[in-house]
């Protein structure tokens, strides 16, 4: 889950009391609701949050003048334990500003955003509204760590993740073979390990961890134990990881 009505949007909005009482169904719906025009402020950050962010920290802090919108790093929302140089908070923050530039484009403003120091600030000026598919998948994109279907990917879906990648120095390896995915996979577990051996990097995962729905809509961030497949637990678990 993200945030509702840009409730990390501490510039603009501090997070409404009316999020803890809304069941975790609603405070999901309300922060998915299809774009609207006005505010417009307010629903440019609201879809802005919707981006990926390390550990849900939602590390922004956005302000907004006239044609003006401004996003800021929060550091009270770093993890110095998996991010000790703050480059995914950067990387965070730079997805919000993708999401605002092509919500922008679609509620008919150009935005522009250049960066400026920690901030990116971004200038917006009317156009032709420009409707686009990547627009429209911002209120549906969501992260889950449970089991998939099983079902193979169809080779056309491959070949348009591998395409994507098609930037200058950036290249995709694509694996589809059991035995090679197998030795990834190795890898990755051994990597696990170590992270889970590391009680600061464990101290910083759990205080991100909610461990139920209602820690979820009280919080309206962090990691929902649920998307990685496990049963909703009572809050009092977390003192005991």
């Amino acid at each position: 889950m993200t945030t509702a009505l840009g409730l990390s949007a501490a510039a603009i909005s501090s997070r409404p009391s009316a999020a803890s009482t809304m069941s975790y169904e609603e405070a999901v719906q309300a922060s998915r609701t299809p774009l609207r025009s006005t505010p417009r402020d307010r629903e440019l950050v609201r879809f802005a949050t919707l981006a990926a962010n390390s550990h849900n920290t939602q590390p922004w802090i956005f302000s907004a003048r006239g044609n003006e919108i401004v996003i800021a790093p929060d550091f009270a929302r770093r993890c110095p334990a998996v991010d000790p140089d703050d480059h995914h908070l950067y990387v965070s923050l730079g997805c919000a500003a993708e999401n605002l530039v092509l919500a922008a484009s679609t509620l008919g403003w150009r935005a522009n955003p250049v960066v400026d120091g920690d901030r990116i600030v971004i200038a917006l000026e009317q156009a032709p509204p420009a409707a686009s598919a990547l627009a429209g998948a911002i209120p549906v994109r969501q992260c889950t760590r449970a089991a998939f279907d099983g079902r193979p990917v169809v080779p056309e879906m491959l070949r348009q993740l591998e395409r994507a990648c098609g930037e200058p120095n950036v290249s995709a390896i694509l694996m589809t073979e059991r035995a090679a995915i197998a030795k990834v996979a190795d890898y990755v577990l051994e990597a696990n390990s170590a992270q889970m051996r590391d009680k600061a990097f464990m101290r910083e995962l759990v205080s991100w961890m909610r461990f139920n729905e209602a820690d979820a809509v009280a919080t309206m961030d962090g990691l929902f134990s649920h998307v990685s497949g496990n049963p909703s637990l009572p809050a009092w678990s977390r003192g005991r990881s």
